[in-house]
């Protein structure tokens, strides 16, 4: 348990997002193919036990996150600020059993609307079509 509370805390510490969804209802090829987008851009989902997740939260800036863990909860997260939240929001529009409940971008608390703000910014590799390198 200790180890996954550790992997947990690296979620939380190094993540530029982190979204909290619950994933109830969803099927084990629904779960792979979210799994699959997120891995596309760099990113993750983690299911994880809410005791241990809060563990993890524990003394982090973003601690509010533990008001979202009750049910079957799943952490979608990337490094670059926007992925995560982005492919969060089209999955749970395509499929109305992934429901986003909140997240955080650093210490900053992020609601339904506050994860829907996010996935609409440009991601990092949005960015780099948009400007690119003159070197």
């Amino acid at each position: 348990k200790e180890a996954v509370v550790a992997e947990i805390d690296q979620i939380f510490t190094v993540s530029g997002v982190v979204v909290v969804t619950h994933y109830t209802g969803l099927t084990v090829a629904e779960m792979s193919d979210l799994r699959l987008r997120m891995r596309n851009v760099g990113g993750a989902v983690r299911v994880a036990k809410n005791k241990l997740a809060r563990l993890a939260l524990n003394g982090k800036e973003c601690q509010s996150l533990s008001d979202y863990l009750i049910g079957q909860t799943a952490l979608i997260y990337s490094e670059d600020q926007v992925s995560a939240a982005k492919i969060a929001v089209e999955y749970s529009k395509e499929n109305q059993k992934l429901v986003i409940l909140g997240g955080a971008m650093g210490a900053t608390a992020l609601d339904l609307a506050g994860v829907e703000q996010v996935s609409k910014m440009p991601s990092r590799e949005e960015n780099k079509l948009l400007r690119p390198s003159i070197f």
